[in-house]
């Protein structure tokens, strides 16, 4: 729009040089504040990147007033950007682990890229088991820890593909795209590789932790995971601890003992019914 964005209004602005990043393709971009010499201020919602060249910045215009040509400072919330790039590296990770424990026949069928959380939609016939999902869960923690750097490189794309990055079916690619290496090498190659122009954590140690929440169906022949990493998980994980320490107290119990006991409260009251 060509004229002024006053004060409590939503607009969307484009910036000849950001540092703000913008998402595509179910991630969300990044967040923050803009500021001006003539009292403006404006909190950005989310940025994204249409035509995959311009960042475009939803802002909320918190107080006074802004017009084209005006001269902006920004600050960009590192922070969120931060568990953003956590639970995206996280799903490339994850991607990986599902084809390692499930086999070749699993992709990816969507995804979501959350401050708070990730989700990932893949391809597989049932439901995993508890054993299946365990052993996901552990071999994406164990490549967290061994905190490799996570590598890019620009290639055209059939180079990329001839490398063994995957790329996503349906998905357009320029003359150029980005190829993003993470974890251990064996055999040649990290552990895994996709083409992905997102943002990503610069070591998969940054990721801290992974915690996988829930495992569901889609529809026919789609499952979902959906996961936690770095401080959301530890206090996933504290929750969950608090309230077995609760069902413990109820039952006069050790936290070791929660399952035997209430095995058997279960079995009293079949009985007594």
């Amino acid at each position: 729009r060509a004229d002024d964005a006053n004060e409590g209004e939503t607009v969307t602005l484009l910036l000849n040089q950001t540092p703000f990043y913008g998402e595509s393709g179910g991630q969300v971009g990044d967040a923050g504040k803009l500021t001006s010499l003539n009292g403006f201020v404006g909190e950005v919602e989310d940025t994204s990147k249409p035509l995959g060249k311009l960042h475009a910045l939803r802002t909320h215009v918190a107080k006074g007033q802004v017009s084209i040509g005006n001269t902006l400072h920004q600050q960009v919330d590192v922070e969120r950007r931060a568990q953003i790039r956590a639970n995206h590296s996280a799903t490339h990770l994850l991607h990986a682990a599902l084809r390692n424990e499930l086999g070749g026949h699993v992709t990816q069928k969507g995804s979501l890229v959350a401050p708070d959380r990730l989700r990932f939609d893949f391809s597989h016939p049932k439901a995993l088991t508890t054993e299946e999902i365990a052993a996901i869960e552990a071999e994406v923690n164990a490549e967290i820890r061994a905190n490799e750097p996570v590598l890019t490189r620009l290639m055209t794309p059939d180079e990329a593909v001839e490398s063994g990055a995957l790329a996503l079916f349906g998905e357009k690619y320029g003359d150029e795209v980005r190829v993003l290496s993470m974890g251990r090498e064996g055999d040649e190659r990290h552990f895994s590789v996709e083409l992905c122009g997102g943002t990503h954590v610069a070591a998969t140690g940054d990721i801290a932790l992974f915690k996988i929440i829930s495992e569901s169906a889609v529809s026919s022949g789609v499952r979902r995971i959906e996961a936690l990493t770095g401080e959301a998980a530890r206090h996933w994980l504290n929750s969950r601890d608090d309230k077995l320490k609760e069902a413990a107290s109820a039952l006069k119990a050790s936290r070791d003992e929660v399952p035997t006991r209430v095995a058997a409260l279960v079995e009293e009251r079949r009985r007594l019914e």
